[in-house]
């Protein structure tokens, strides 16, 4: 039996997590929360949606093209990153030849980077939508649908009749982000989602996007083309609500807030903790902080709020290449705020850059031995990744090689060989000692074994292996 027809599709193409994360296979999958929340701007507008999750539902590109025959939408909207943006073109071109009346729309971080040249070198999408998406995608569907013009739309690039590439102006940064609703979780297989087995202990677990923006200048970092300079926030009482909805809704026991600006602004973080020590919601989270941003008393008090693990965002162990990326921390912060952190009681994720611009053995060496000597709950060493539209992969060549493969920028695979290093062997050499080095310890071995309070947390402990071994291998 058919399904009943939806105006509008969003889909994801299937990619397995070894091609998009490098992770092993051990059922990790994140929902596309950017594509929920226009979902559940359309439905707000009465416009039937639906979405496909090719790779959390295990759909090869012939079942998700039958999937599409059956809700048989008039238009099929893709969010595309660098990496998935290979698999969304031979999606479009696949649709295109068995549904060619199909509008096929783009948005995301890569389409906002490229532009025209997206849309000028592949004839089988007909939108791109750059930038933020809540406002514009309702005006653009309507549009769409009415068979009106589309010139007066912003944030949006298309073809006209004579088959002309139109850029139209740039939408405006949302500001208020209380009036985008909830995303559309309704629409996702949500008891299928999990995040990698470290960067969580009790299922079911949900993301939030609780903020918007970046004021800070790292080289390396491609965000702020989408969300722009400015930190823009949800209300502390708006994220006490979307934690109470998917708690009663999914039954969630863990939440994990996808925003490294959390601690940013002090105010907003204090009325935020606050609200939950009254709410007493019996749910535990984790975040994303920068360390020039916390100190005892704001840990203290996250802690108290149900926080259990932080990630951040370390880098390097080598003053130089910090300042060199623009990442405007200090050693001596990174060192303050993993002990703060480790004393409040909060777990501690930490990533470290290898192969940075400028970087020798010697310096990847001096930052192994710097996460030894923060000795982190978790670390994670990635392969410097210069994605389109960075300072870092503008000015990549001036200071080694760069691979041109974009279905490798992952951040788990191998892409960039600064010239301090004498060739790919050396770097693979040096990138398999750094995890070796870290986590052969019998002290973080048997600290983690004594966490281990059930069978469920074997499994998870034992999934945790597969993807750190997996991680070893980035030339895959």
């Amino acid at each position: 039996m058919k399904k009943k027809r939806k105006k509008v599709l969003f889909a994801i193409p299937p990619i397995t997590p070894e091609e998009r994360y490098q992770f092993a296979d051990v059922g990790y999958h994140m929902p596309p929360l950017g594509i929920s929340y226009l979902a559940a701007i359309l439905e707000q507008e009465k416009i039937s949606v639906d979405i496909i999750d090719s790779p959390v539902l295990d759909l090869n590109l012939d079942e998700m093209i039958r999937e599409i025959e059956k809700i048989n939408p008039e238009i099929i909207g893709f969010t595309v990153l660098t990496p998935t943006f290979r698999r969304v073109v031979l999606a479009a071109e696949k649709i295109k030849e068995v549904f060619p009346e199909k509008t096929i729309m783009v948005g995301g971080h890569y389409p906002t980077i490229k532009k025209e040249e997206l849309l000028r070198e592949n004839e089988n999408i007909d939108i791109v939508v750059y930038g933020e998406g809540e406002k514009t995608i309702s005006e653009l569907v309507r549009a769409i649908l009415n068979g009106d013009d589309l010139s007066g739309i912003k944030g949006v690039i298309y073809r006209d009749k004579s088959g002309k590439i139109i850029k139209n102006k740039p939408r405006e940064l949302i500001q208020e982000l209380d009036k985008i609703p909830f995303p559309a979780r309704h629409l996702l297989p949500m008891e299928k989602y999990k995040p990698a087995p470290h960067h969580f202990k009790e299922l079911p677990v949900s993301h939030m996007i609780i903020a918007r923006g970046c004021p800070y200048n790292c080289t390396f970092c491609s965000f702020t083309q989408v969300s722009g300079k400015k930190a823009r926030y949800h209300s502390p009482g708006r994220v006490v609500s979307e934690m109470k909805h998917v708690i009663e809704n999914y039954g969630v026991k863990e939440i994990i807030f996808r925003s490294e600006m959390i601690s940013a602004d002090r105010e907003w973080l204090e009325e935020l903790t606050d609200k939950l020590i009254e709410e007493d919601l019996n749910v535990r989270w984790s975040c994303y902080c920068r360390v020039d941003s916390v100190d005892p008393e704001i840990l203290k008090r996250m802690k108290e709020a149900g926080c259990w693990q932080i990630f951040y965002g370390i880098e390097s162990g080598v003053q130089e290449l910090l300042d060199k990326v623009n990442k405007g921390t200090t050693i001596e912060q990174n060192k303050k705020a993993v002990k703060w952190t480790k004393e409040a009681g909060i777990e501690v994720r930490a990533s470290f850059m290898l192969f940075m611009p400028g970087e020798t053995p010697e310096m990847t060496k001096k930052t192994v031995d710097f996460a030894i000597e923060l000795d982190p709950d978790y670390a994670q060493f990635a392969p410097t990744t210069p994605f389109p539209g960075t300072q870092l992969h503008r000015e990549a060549e001036k200071y080694g090689e760069l691979i041109h493969d974009h279905d490798k920028y992952t951040t788990h695979k191998l892409v960039f060989i600064p010239d301090g290093y004498r060739d790919m062997d050396q770097v693979k050499e040096m990138y398999e000692k750094s995890y070796i080095r870290f986590y052969r310890s019998p002290k973080r071995i048997l600290r983690r074994a004594a966490k281990i309070r059930s069978w469920e947390g074997v499994k998870r402990h034992f999934n945790g292996l597969k993807v750190l071994l997996s991680l070893m291998n980035p030339f895959k």
